[in-house]
């Protein structure tokens, strides 16, 4: 089974981090998945090619202009800081920190040596502006929201610090060049949690689709749990009973009881090693109980289930009209419906004449019909009553899209009807 049965694995076949369903997912890890270094510059390359070509610009200013060495050091600085804003998705507070680090120590150059590196935006250059929104942008959107304040603040920081003491630094000359940053600033944070709302979104829809997937594997496990062993551990148990009850004044049709019920024994031992290698086959993914008792052959199948209950003492008839043509999941849920009505008769009928089992093909349906003429048993069924098995059978042939009815007969017993389409599932 895909969810339950697989163990979980990070990159390079290492273990995962596995939380319990409902506990809560911090936004740090959010897209974890594309931090790799090849995924993140994948992700990360309109980024990078916009930092690049800014950086180039800013380049051929330093070049070509006074006090080149300066600049020279200034445009290295700019691109350390643009190196960080590319690979901040792996450690966005941290990287964040760095930059703002970064960013002060270039302001504290440029004010000590007095050169006017780029006052485009209040003394930033290009290349900081850029870096910075990306960073606050990646901080928001990843980060909680202490850290992210935390490293928001230390960017704005560095941006005030810069816009005040640099050399041709404006930023509080009057209104417009503090709208400006402002406005940058804002788009930042916005688009930060544009992107953290969206990541939440689909994780809840992974997380949703993860425990669909979880419920429906274990509803499966339930049903073939129920329908395989329970029939062959009933059968056991009625056939023991019934030895009780003659040992005393048959003590040989007690001894010839046993080897049905070692037979019984060995196949329930059979479907159990069968289900427990389906929650071992990583490849079955959906295919709970594929490789139990059920095979390609339905009209096999379901002689050999009427003859073991025949064996086991039930006066069963069949009719049994069904084409070998049927798809492996349609094919399993008739023999299931059959089995599980045998089953139940076994343990809650008493006096019964007669058990007729009718499955039958007509108007792209398939038509199962089991009818006994038993009596309702007052003492506890075999086992007890827990109520699965009506339940497993409605839900095996609601979900091929098919009718399900059981109930006790006018004339006496009980009877199932299950009707499925045959258009979807036939090969």
């Amino acid at each position: 089974m895909a969810v339950l049965g697989r163990s979980a694995e990070g990159r390079g076949g290492h273990p995962a981090e596995v939380r319990a369903p409902g506990e809560h997912v911090p936004c740090s890890t959010v897209d974890t998945t594309l931090t790799g270094w090849r995924p993140l510059l994948r992700r990360q390359w309109p980024i990078a090619g916009a930092l690049g070509f800014m950086l180039l610009v800013e380049f051929s200013t330093a070049a070509g202009g006074t006090r080149s060495d300066v600049l020279g050091l200034a445009w290295i600085a700019d691109a350390i800081i643009a190196l960080i804003a590319v690979v901040a998705p792996r450690r966005p507070v941290e990287s964040a920190l760095l930059a703002s680090m970064t960013m002060v120590g270039l302001t504290a150059g440029l004010r000590y040596t007095g050169v006017n590196h780029w006052d485009a935006v209040s003394g930033m250059g290009p290349v900081e502006t850029a870096a910075g929104m990306a960073l606050i942008a990646t901080v928001v959107r990843q980060a909680s929201p202490n850290k992210s304040t935390t490293a928001v603040s230390a960017i704005v920081f560095a941006g005030i610090l810069a816009g005040v003491i640099r050399p041709g630094g404006n930023l509080f000359d009057n209104l417009g060049s503090v709208a400006i940053p402002g406005m940058l600033l804002l788009l930042s944070i916005g688009t930060g949690v544009y992107f953290r709302a969206r990541d939440g979104d689909r994780r809840r829809v992974v997380t949703a689709a993860v425990s669909s997937a979880q419920q429906d594997e274990r509803l499966a496990l339930a049903r073939e749990l129920h329908d395989v062993v329970a029939h062959h551990v009933t059968g056991i148990v009625v056939q023991a009973q019934a030895a009780q009850v003659v040992a005393e004044q048959d003590p040989l049709a007690a001894q010839r009881v046993l080897p049905y019920i070692e037979r019984a024994g060995v196949d329930a031992l059979t479907a159990m090693r069968s289900l427990v290698s389906s929650l071992r086959d990583t490849h079955a993914v959906g295919e709970v109980g594929a490789s139990d008792s059920a095979t390609t052959d339905p009209v096999a199948d379901i002689r050999k289930v009427v003859d073991d209950a025949a064996a086991a003492g039930l006066p069963v008839y069949l009719t049994l009209d069904l084409p070998r043509t049927l798809s492996v999941e349609l094919a399993r849920s008739v023999l299931r419906v059959v089995q599980e009505s045998l089953t139940n008769t076994q343990k809650h009928a008493v006096g019964l004449t007669a058990v007729r089992v009718a499955v039958s093909t007509a108007d792209e349906m398939v038509h199962v019909r089991v009818t006994d003429d038993g009596k309702g048993s007052s003492a506890a069924p075999a086992g007890g009553s827990g109520g699965y098995g009506l339940v497993g059978m409605r839900e095996r042939v609601e979900l091929l899209g098919g009718r399900f009815s059981a109930g006790p007969r006018l004339s006496g017993g009980w009877e199932v009807h299950a009707w499925l389409p045959v258009r979807e599932a036939t090969r």
